[in-house]
């Protein structure tokens, strides 16, 4: 049997609900000419001295599907805590990075960048179930009353064995709001298995269920599909 680990929070943020969190995602969106020289570089940078004792997990994912800008990349930075976060942020000023940053400047060009605290966060502990991620943005309205529905949705997904890695429920802390307030994530071992399970969540009861009950609630402005590039974990 597959085990999970659970973590339900919540916060006040655009909202009149309480929710508190447990970490943020640092993610910064790139179009990348030479993927397999921006592979390498970062690869030199997280075996320095810098990466080895960077705070939080570092994670390069490229987009099988898109549509909203021009990104082909995105690099996720997971910080556990506010502390871990503002430590990673000011390491950006290391030379170290500052050299990295000016040797990959010609082959990417910086798309999107967004800080995104963990609202729900469910994670299984077999990293090849985590090598596909389904991207649901949103503009969510009460962020509280969505979080309900999306945990009946996903716990009746978990119960009919239709999610096989982790998923989550992610709210934005800073960026362009005019864009999405929120995003959905689901992960698969496979694009095949992550559209076998697409088809089974869009013809599910539940499935149904949630569409009408966050219908007012809720807008879909952005469905991505990344796969899995390389990751780093924290030391």
């Amino acid at each position: 049997m597959k085990k999970f680990f659970y973590s339900l929070f919540a916060f006040v943020f655009l909202t009149s609900q309480s929710l508190n969190a447990a970490g943020y995602l640092a993610t910064y969106s790139m179009k990348v000419s030479n993927p397999a020289a921006y592979v390498e570089a970062l690869d030199e940078l997280m075996n320095t001295d810098w990466g080895k004792s960077f705070a939080g997990d570092v994670s390069l994912h490229q987009y099988a599907f898109n549509g909203y800008d021009d990104a082909t990349h995105v690099v996720v930075l997971n910080y556990e805590n506010p502390e871990s976060l503002g430590t990673g942020t000011e390491s950006f000023t290391d030379p170290v990075f500052l050299s990295f940053f000016a040797e990959t400047a010609s082959i990417a060009e910086p798309v999107e960048q967004s800080l995104n605290m963990k609202l729900i966060s469910v994670y299984n502990e077999n990293a090849d179930e985590d090598q596909v991620y389904t991207i649901y943005r949103m503009q969510v309205k009460d962020a509280s009353a969505y979080a309900k529905e999306y945990t009946k949705l996903t716990n009746a997904q978990v119960e009919s064995g239709n999610i096989q890695g982790s998923y989550g429920l992610r709210q934005l802390v800073a960026g362009d709001t005019r864009y999405y307030t929120h995003y959905a994530y689901t992960s698969a071992p496979s694009v095949a298995e992550a559209m076998k399970s697409a088809e089974t969540l869009y013809g599910s009861d539940s499935f149904a269920k949630f569409a009408d009950k966050v219908s007012e609630n809720r807008r879909v402005m952005n469905i991505s599909i990344l796969t899995n590039i390389v990751n780093y974990p924290a030391n």
